[in-house]
């Protein structure tokens, strides 16, 4: 995967890794700082709604079950504060937290521990790329109704002139008789 990165130039990212296990904490962002992304790690939620706010953080990489505040918790107050946030969970834990509770959440994407270093990186960069395509998407949509709007004003203009000149002309053929 390394040769793939480096010949396709991706985007570095600064990424708050949250998990309550310092080994999990250290893997990860071992992991992204080799790739020349930038780590912030916060042991519990509430340590990572702190980080948050010292940081501009692109991504983030939380746990679920950790003490104080639990990932599920987390996922949602980040959201609070920026609603297009991408979000990945990991859990070691099975049955009592679903990726379909993390997903409801607002998480973008789940693995459950133990994963492969290539596995949790593919998830991560399918999660970037596809929050980098729905943010081009609405920047492309937002230039549209912008150049629509600006198109409009610009005929609607064009017609009240034409407007104004028939008025002119009528007024004209008919009060100088």
């Amino acid at each position: 995967m390394a040769s793939v990165e480096k010949k396709l130039k991706l985007p570095t990212y600064r990424i708050l890794v949250v998990d309550d296990e310092e080994p999990i904490r250290n893997l990860i962002s071992l992991l992204f700082s080799r790739k020349g992304h930038t780590c912030i790690t916060a042991y519990d939620g509430l340590d990572a709604i702190h980080q948050y706010a010292q940081h501009s953080i692109e991504a983030v990489i939380t746990d679920i079950v950790m003490p104080r505040m639990d990932g599920i918790t987390l996922i949602k107050e980040l959201l609070k504060k920026n609603p297009k946030l991408p979000i990945m969970v990991i859990t070691g834990h099975g049955n009592e937290y679903s990726s379909a509770t993390a997903l409801n959440a607002g998480a973008r994407e789940f693995i459950k521990k133990p994963f492969t270093i290539e596995e949790f990186s593919i998830r991560f960069y399918k999660m970037m790329y596809d929050h980098s395509s729905v943010l081009g998407i609405e920047a492309k949509k937002d230039d549209l109704i912008f150049h629509t709007r600006m198109q409009s004003t610009e005929r609607i203009r064009s017609l009240e002139e034409e407007v104004e000149k028939l008025k002119s002309r009528l007024s004209s053929k008919y009060f100088s008789r």
